[in-house]
């Protein structure tokens, strides 16, 4: 079983980084983008890390997992200190893993997920934006508030007013041959997926992503709303508030060539 010091930065003050990664046929998904932004993220934090820990726990992680299908959460703490907040900025980074098997074909699409505008508003930190660290409370109450609502997911705004996630997955807008995402200047989490997609697949299929603030006005006249982690992969959104988005064939052709490309990475 696994066992944390209840000291631990991270138990204590949240003072850590954390990734999800997608297990498939006993092979995690783009695991260069995650050992990437944990790296950032360390950097950014002062937190000494070594990438090496991080790979050696997830190799002897996968050496025991029972099933070939998995998400597996790798959290990355400053490690156990004296009492208060000040870090001592020299003390190792623990990395503990833990795993969940995935009964689901892990490379299926989801059902289009219906949504709608949640009341918790994300605030200002940019230097925390973009990072996936473990202050979670406003993804906590968003996810509840979503399970109070009986939807899929709620979506998020910043101070502005600006669409910024999901309560746990990057938002996209789909506009003829544009994807379009906030900027993750003041919150949010640059997401694996959502990197993947701007950088490598929609070059590939001759899209132009952008970073644009993403405003109500850009919802209502999307040719359709995506969603991308590392679990769902990008998942189609059918409703949001009070306005429903029929199927879309660029949609569905950029969604099967996110999971064509997560095969191939997989070889399988």
């Amino acid at each position: 079983m696994l066992s944390v010091p209840a000291t631990d930065r991270a138990f204590l003050y949240g003072d850590g980084l954390f990734e999800t990664l997608l297990i498939v046929s006993g092979r995690v998904l783009w695991l260069d983008l995650h050992i990437d932004r944990l790296a950032d993220g360390a950097r950014r934090l002062r937190m000494n890390l070594d990438s090496r820990d991080v790979r050696d726990a997830i190799s002897d992680t996968l050496g025991t997992m029972t099933g070939a299908n998995a998400i597996l959460r790798v959290t990355v703490s400053r490690g156990s200190g004296q009492r208060g907040y000040a870090p001592d900025l020299s003390a190792r980074a623990r990395v503990t893993t833990t795993h969940h098997s995935l009964e689901r074909p892990p490379l299926d699409a989801l059902p289009p997920a219906t949504v709608t505008t949640s009341s918790v508003v994300m605030s200002h930190q940019p230097l925390l934006a973009g990072l996936k660290h473990c202050n979670r409370l406003e993804q906590v109450m968003a996810a509840a508030e979503a399970k109070d609502l009986a939807v899929d997911d709620v979506l998020l705004r910043n101070e502005r007013g600006v669409y910024q996630c999901s309560s746990n997955a990057n938002l996209f807008v789909l506009r003829g041959d544009r994807l379009l995402t906030s900027p993750c200047d003041g919150s949010g989490v640059l997401g694996t997926r959502r990197r993947f997609l701007m950088e490598t697949l929609a070059p590939k299929l001759g899209m132009t992503a952008e970073e644009k603030p993403l405003q109500a006005r850009d919802l209502r006249e999307a040719d359709g709303l995506f969603l991308s982690n590392s679990v769902v992969g990008v998942r189609g959104i059918s409703r949001w508030d009070e306005q429903d988005y029929p199927p879309s064939e660029r949609l569905s052709a950029l969604q099967q060539s996110f999971f064509s490309e997560a095969r191939q990475c997989c070889a399988i």
